[in-house]
């Protein structure tokens, strides 16, 4: 038999003998053994005490960080759902502050405007048209090449009318020609699109400006009282550039033109106006610009309502 085997053997008979003895020795003695033994073996049991806590307290760490996790993600979706409700809020904002920009407008211009909202844009001609949702259906009054507008300024022209949708030819269709005024220096031109927004962006040119003009950079364009379609007035752009006298094809000196960007921000259309015509003054009011007075209230009438 080894050493360690006859160690082992020993401490074996010594805790048998001290468990008889507990039972067989006198009270008094028995606790005097029993304090000894707490002597001799507490720092054992507190050595085994610290693992037990050590392994106590990270199992309630890690249930700790179990909630704080599932905390992050229950947070995480709150703020998801914020953002998304803020996001519809703003939106909503703005669109009330672009209807209630509309409503001024229509209040303070002096044409006839037809609502209108923008329904589609075709891919092959993105750029250059839209799609309103209205038509002779809902107003007999509309008709091709009215003008289109926007509070900001112009849009474009009416195009092919249907019952219930109706074609818009923005600025920037080459088919699209607007006869115009500068401002500044009241020179009239063309205001023409180009049809090739992808190289040039939102701008259209003005042409057959005169040879001798002082267009300058800034100044506003507005819509010209000559021309055919559109009543006078109305904004168009402002000018971004005017580029040197060609004496060459195709001005061959005998006109200048400008880089005109329009007002009204053709790539973001909502709702637009069509304009119909001049406002029609208020039956009352026209009796009274007549000098014609209202006729008496009929008193057998009135007797007969009483």
């Amino acid at each position: 038999m080894n050493k360690s085997s006859t160690t082992f053997l020993i401490v074996i008979l010594v805790l048998a003998a001290f468990t008889i003895a507990c039972f067989l020795l006198p009270d008094q003695v028995t606790q005097t053994l029993r304090k000894g033994a707490l002597e001799v073996f507490g720092p054992v049991l507190r050595a085994g005490e610290k693992p037990a806590n050590f392994f106590s307290r990270v199992d309630t760490k890690l249930q700790t960080l179990d909630q704080a996790q599932a905390e992050v993600e229950q947070l995480k979706h709150q703020v998801a759902d914020l953002t998304v409700e803020n996001k519809i809020l703003e939106d909503k904002s703005a669109e009330n502050s672009r209807l209630r920009e509309m409503l001024g407008f229509r209040d303070a211009s002096p044409y006839r405007l037809r609502a209108c909202r923008v329904l589609s844009r075709e891919p092959g001609s993105w750029w250059t048209s839209v799609q309103v949702n209205v038509g002779w259906g809902d107003d007999p009054d509309l008709a091709k090449d009215q003008p289109v507008v926007s509070p900001r300024g112009v849009v474009g022209k009416t195009g092919e009318v249907s019952k219930y949708v109706t074609d818009v030819i923005l600025m920037v269709n080459e088919n699209c020609s607007i006869t115009a005024t500068v401002e500044g220096t009241h020179d009239q031109g063309i205001v023409k699109g180009q049809g090739n927004f992808e190289d040039v962006g939102q701008k259209v040119m003005m042409e057959y400006l005169p040879k001798n003009s002082e267009v300058a950079p800034g100044e506003f364009i507005v819509t010209s009282d000559i021309s055919p379609n559109f009543p006078a007035g109305l904004k168009i752009g402002t000018v971004s550039e005017v580029p040197p006298l060609n004496n060459e094809y195709p001005t061959f000196g005998l006109y200048r033109e400008a880089v005109i960007e329009p007002t009204a921000n053709l790539n973001q259309l909502d709702e637009l106006f069509i304009v119909l015509g001049p406002k029609q003054p208020a039956p009352e009011k026209a009796a009274d610009k007549s000098g014609a007075s209202s006729p008496a209230p009929n008193n057998a009438a009135a007797d007969a309502a009483h």
